[in-house]
């Protein structure tokens, strides 16, 4: 019997199964017993590991003490904040809407009302140009005593604030170019804005005396406070230029009208599409405070808000910009008549009804908003009237002078309820000062709680393969991601632990109002991107008192680098 031949041929690329198995189960052998040996290493330096997981929770059980040493605050529903009442100091008080005074604006050198605001007029607003000029003299100091006072009074009383050298409202010689004069620019310079705009402005806003007499106080007309620029872009590029505010003929812009889309010059007079931006300097003071206007760079709605903020809106009222607004808005809703053939303007709205009826009431009623003219007010010490009110100045101020300043007014929209911009009421809640107190360090605070175990993640990555201990695993066979893994877990359990005991920390005091889960997973993720940075750094040194050293350097600088720029922060100042 023959039997038939047996062919054996190798399979091409056979690897027998148990191969990698036993490769994965001595992987597995060396994690263990690598997380083993980390283990003693831990245990060796009990202090240390302890240190490593309590601190941060140490940190906030301090902070948390701190807090139970200050009071929280009830705030009550309506027009309230959190200052405490007398003999009470876990009550807020509440204020009625149209309390007169209680706040203040940097820009705006009086006293203002608490929450309700007036919107400025432009003639307020044309009268603090002239004040500011001043104030923002350029070496004013270094005039003699009697040109100074020339100079002061001439810009402020009489309104000498022309750039124009042939004008006879010029700014006086005895300012001797000390004075870079605010102005409110207007762009672009074309016939719309020029001949259209500019000439119904000059109509509705001349020159008034306030009294009269040769030497009585003045208000600047609106031309004497406008410069023009051709287009957008050379208005900003003015704004950012070097010579911008260094002499009289270089003024300061203290706000802008920049019409975007405009009628073309054979539609002027016709009801057609415009459309402006209006730009306001938003820039903080060298202290800090807020600009003439917010900054719009910033969230629009903060879910987290309780109380009344105040500042925003009250700057919008005024510092001038819902002022430049109506402005537009009166011409927008006029829209003078215009004579193509002459290319001028006689300012008769042609919508009539876009003009109020003469009247003593209304009339009556419609002057006495300036009384409540915050930029009014703060220009009264400089018209040596011995008038505290403007209410004052207006009895014995001439007929055609009341008449000039009525005439913008009558204009729709009219201030006929005061034009008060007021917050909403809120609810009743409770708040506590400790986290207004402690909110520039609260960072800070949890950066050197962790610094230690930064320099503890450090030293181990380090340590391995400046002693050679590392090298000499790899010799006897263990893989280098074995090694990773084995401190990562084990550094992932302390940051488990950790984390654990900083929420149970923040529930009894900091984060008393909290999630602990979501606060649990707050510190754990931040612990494992600790570990993240210390993996990154020791790859970088060899030496483990130099990396932890740099490491921690480099962890503090972070945080500053993280703090020191927000959305705020220009562009050029975040480049390198």
């Amino acid at each position: 019997m023959v039997r038939p031949p047996i062919s054996l041929t190798a399979p091409t690329n056979f690897v027998h199964p148990k191969t990698s198995l036993s490769e994965r189960r001595t992987t597995w052998n060396y994690i263990k017993a690598l997380m083993w040996k980390n283990f003693l290493l831990k245990r060796r330096n009990l202090v240390g590991t302890i240190l490593e997981i309590a601190l941060p929770a140490i940190f906030i059980l301090l902070l948390g003490l701190i807090k139970s040493r200050t009071s929280d605050v009830e705030v009550p529903s309506g027009w309230s904040d959190d200052t405490t009442v007398p003999g009470n100091d876990s009550l807020g008080t509440s204020y009625n809407l149209y309390q007169p005074t209680g706040s203040l604006i940097t820009w705006v050198p009086t006293a203002l009302p608490k929450y309700n605001m007036y919107e400025s007029s432009l003639t307020g607003l044309i009268l603090m140009l002239g004040q500011k000029s001043v104030a923002d003299g350029l070496n004013m100091d270094e005039l003699s005593a009697a040109d100074l006072a020339t100079c002061t009074q001439g810009v402020k009383k009489y309104g000498a604030v022309s750039t124009n050298t042939s004008s006879p409202n010029r700014v006086p010689e005895a300012c001797a170019g000390k004075i870079a004069p605010y102005k409110i620019g207007v762009a672009p310079n074309n016939a719309f804005t020029h001949q259209y705009f500019m000439k119904t402005m000059e109509l509705w806003y001349p020159r008034v005396a306030l009294a009269n007499g040769t030497s009585s106080p003045q208000v600047p007309s609106f031309e004497d406070s406008v410069e023009f620029f051709e287009t957008g872009d050379a208005f900003e590029k003015y704004v950012k230029s070097k010579e911008y505010g260094t002499a009289l003929d270089k003024p300061r812009i203290y706000g802008g009208i920049v019409f975007d889309t405009f009628p073309s010059d054979d539609a002027i007079g016709t009801f057609s599409s415009i459309e402006y931006t209006l730009r306001l300097n938003s820039t903080n003071s060298a202290k800090g405070d807020m600009g003439f206007i917010p900054k719009t760079s910033e969230a629009e709605l903060s879910s987290f808000q309780r109380k009344i903020d105040d500042e925003k809106y009250s700057r919008y009222a005024v510092t001038g910009f819902m002022t430049l607004q109506t402005l537009v808005t009166r011409f927008v809703t006029c829209m003078p008549r215009w004579d193509a053939s002459t290319k001028t303007t006689t300012g008769e709205c042609q919508r009539s009804q876009a003009t109020a009826n003469n009247s003593t009431a209304l009339d009556d009623r419609l002057i006495s908003t300036l009384s409540n003219d915050a930029l009014i007010k703060a220009a009264l010490p400089s018209f040596s009237t011995n008038s505290t009110d403007f209410s004052s100045v207006l009895a014995t101020m001439p007929a055609a002078s009341k008449e000039a300043l009525l005439k913008p007014l009558r204009q729709a929209p009219q201030p006929y309820l005061g034009a008060l911009v007021a917050p909403m009421p809120i609810d009743e809640f409770t708040s506590s000062p400790f986290y207004d107190s402690v909110k520039d360090v609260f960072a800070l605070v949890f950066i050197l709680a962790y610094l230690y175990m930064i320099s503890r993640v450090l030293v181990v990555f380090i340590q391995e393969k400046e002693s050679r201990m590392r090298e000499f695993m790899k010799i006897l066979g263990v893989k280098e991601k074995a090694i990773l893994i084995s401190w990562y877990i084990t550094y992932i359990g302390i940051a488990f632990v950790g984390a654990i005991l900083q929420a149970l920390a923040g529930l009894v005091g900091v984060f008393s109002n909290s999630s602990v889960i979501l606060v649990f997973l707050f510190f754990f993720l931040f612990g494992t991107s600790v570990l993240a940075f210390g993996f990154l750094v020791s790859a970088v040194f060899s030496k483990a008192r130099t990396g932890s050293f740099v490491g921690m350097i480099l962890f503090f600088l972070m945080y500053f680098v993280s703090s020191t720029f927000s959305e705020e922060t220009s562009e050029n100042s975040k480049m390198i």
